[in-house]
């Protein structure tokens, strides 16, 4: 027996959906003949943390806004009672107090770490429990399942969830600290990632990518680009734009501009190559500082 929330809109028509969701995965389908906006929750634990965050997801409907927050399922992230058991020692988390029983030989408390027979399971408040510590809590990752309606939007902020959108939305923005967006079509895409990458078959109207350690892939720019990455590569299959800025620190930029794309066009790195074809026509702005341009 598995785990699961779900809430369907009472308002008709396209939907505004505000996602908060740690970890996991978040699927979302977008369906011309959908009615009204659907959001599943659901893992297949059925006790511990991952359990709980499911059931303790909260859904808040305004008009045609939906707000979903799924609370954080790792341990030690939430209010509940969590427990780990290293060797002979469990240390239980319950509401922000940390309590041990069992041998407390090599157990050693210091500000916000805590360690176990040489073991890190606590690091500034945060629990990492290194090298197979044993997690007292039920098994499982949450999976978020959307159906939209036509002319609906996203907003996702996420830890360490995966997204995947299928079909076209009015707009996304995506914050996640690791994570990957693909999208399909959309018409204003906000996208920021620390760790992961950006795929989107076609952005209409204004595109604004960033991430730290992850690549930046898009078959169609109609209007504006914006994309920046530290360590990646930006590709733009078909550049329709009237504005458009690719930056990476340690990456290629490859970018085919179209007869229709007009205005300034910058690429520029710091380690890669910069290869942009059909832009002969465009006020062009190339550098790389350990590279090729062609």
């Amino acid at each position: 027996m598995s785990s699961e929330k779900i809430h369907i809109m009472t308002t008709a028509g396209a939907t505004r959906l505000d996602l908060s969701v740690s970890n996991g995965a978040v699927n979302v389908t977008v369906d011309p003949k959908a009615v009204y906006g659907r959001v599943r929750v659901h893992t297949t634990a059925t006790e511990g943390a991952v359990a709980d965050a499911v059931n303790d997801t909260k859904f808040t409907e305004h008009g045609n806004t939906l707000t979903v927050s799924v609370p954080d399922d790792m341990v030690g992230g939430m209010g509940g009672t969590n427990v780990m058991q290293v060797g002979g020692s469990t240390i239980s988390f319950n509401g922000g107090s940390v309590v041990s029983t069992g041998s407390m030989t090599g157990v050693t408390i210091s500000g916000g770490d805590i360690w176990v027979g040489g073991q890190r399971l606590v690091a500034g408040g945060q629990v990492v429990a290194e090298r197979g510590a044993k997690v007292g809590a039920g098994t499982g990752t949450i999976a978020v399942d959307v159906i939209l309606p036509a002319g609906s939007s996203l907003a996702v902020s996420t830890k360490n969830a995966e997204t995947t959108v299928r079909g076209d939305l009015e707009a996304i923005r995506f914050d996640a600290r690791n994570g990957s967006l693909q999208a399909g079509g959309v018409k204003v895409l906000e996208a920021e990632t620390h760790n992961g990458s950006v795929l989107i078959d076609t952005v209409e109207t204004e595109l604004e990518a960033e991430t730290h350690n992850g690549s930046v892939l898009i078959d169609t720019v109609e209007t504006e680009l914006e994309a920046s990455t530290h360590n990646g590569s930006i590709t733009v299959g078909a550049y329709n734009g009237r504005r458009g800025s690719a930056r990476t620190h340690n990456g290629d930029v490859t970018v085919s501009a179209t007869p229709a794309a007009s205005g300034k066009l910058a690429a520029r790195t710091h380690n890669g190559n910069i290869r942009v074809r059909g832009a002969g026509h465009l006020d062009l702005k190339t550098s790389t500082h350990n590279g090729r341009v062609w």
